[in-house]
């Protein structure tokens, strides 16, 4: 059927796209807390893209049944990841928080595995085993005792444990993004998050304007990284599922490693780092050749920006 594997095709565009941006947004944030508090990116990233696409969540509610998987998703991935996620960004190097996003896209393929049903053919699950090992190679060098990585071992497990959170609310989000519109569901997301972060900057004493020469870069992440990725990625939820769409969000870690080159000198790729990245770049295609995902049907419905029909409220 050739509109659905134009649907396919683009939602493969769609999440290869976010991993760029994913990938700069975790080095920009590395840059913008050299003179601002974490908590107060959190807020702000969140904030100016929540009220951008608030218009659209005026027009199109979500349906009431899913309010409670929407505050599940909004605690996980816009109050309780960003959280510990910049706080161990402050620990680590801006090479490792790109190379530790990996740890995203495998922990939201494990949850879609594991409540979704979400499964793929032998020959994507070799796929998907390439990009994990080519992940970790570029993650670890395959020096795993590396004094480096013990170094930074705090922050990293802050950063490891910040991505189990956006696994969860990935695998949240496919749900939500098969029964509504996605802009009014990222709105929601992202201005409930908000509110929750509120609190938590009062009580640490984390200022809730930003300020400094650096505060500048949070339009970019918020804009970027927020307002063009999460509209993307989430299209890619609905159209190729968690467990694709998660596979292929790993490649953020080798553009953020690109970028960190230029941003931060002196943390020159390895040979074996390039051998992971090629490998993850090959893996990616032969999972989108080979595959197939196996679904229940009403997870494989809606490939647009519109809810799936009876799924969600009836839109024109």
């Amino acid at each position: 059927m050739p509109l659905r594997s134009d649907a396919r095709v683009v939602g493969y565009l769609a999440v290869s796209v976010a991993a760029l941006l994913y990938g700069l947004w975790a080095n920009l944030s590395k840059l913008a807390e050299q003179s601002v508090p974490p908590l107060t990116i959190a807020l702000w990233s969140q904030v100016l893209p929540g009220l951008l696409y608030f218009p659209s969540f005026a027009r199109h509610r979500l349906p009431r049944k899913d309010v409670p998987l929407l505050v599940l998703v909004s605690c996980a991935g816009a109050v309780a990841a960003p959280v510990v996620y910049y706080f161990g960004l402050v620990g680590t190097t801006a090479a490792n928080a790109s190379l530790l996003s990996n740890s995203e896209s495998v922990f939201t393929v494990v949850i879609a595995f594991t409540f979704l049903g979400e499964r793929l053919t032998r020959r994507g699950y070799l796929a998907l085993a390439g990009i994990v090992f080519g992940a970790f190679t570029v993650t670890t060098q395959l020096e795993v005792g590396n004094l480096a990585a013990v170094q930074y071992l705090p922050g990293n497990l802050l950063l490891i444990l910040g991505t189990f959170f956006w696994g969860v609310d990935n695998n949240g989000s496919t749900v939500l993004s098969r029964r509504s519109r996605i802009v009014p569901m990222i709105s929601a997301k992202l201005l409930l998050g908000s509110a929750l972060l509120v609190p938590v900057l009062l009580v640490t004493g984390a200022p809730l304007l930003p300020s400094g020469p650096d505060a500048w870069l949070i339009l970019v992440i918020a804009f970027g990284g927020e307002l063009v990725a999460e509209v993307l990625f989430y299209h890619a939820l609905r159209v190729i599922g968690a467990i694709r769409a998660g596979s292929i969000l790993s490649a953020s870690a080798l553009w953020g490693v690109l970028i960190s080159l230029a941003l931060f000198p002196g943390e020159p790729l390895t040979a074996t780092q390039l051998a992971g990245g090629a490998l993850m770049i090959l893996a990616t295609i032969a999972l989108y050749v080979f595959g197939g995902t196996v679904t229940s049907a009403s997870a494989g419905a809606g490939e647009t920006l519109k809810p799936a029909g009876p799924d969600g409220p009836k839109l024109p």
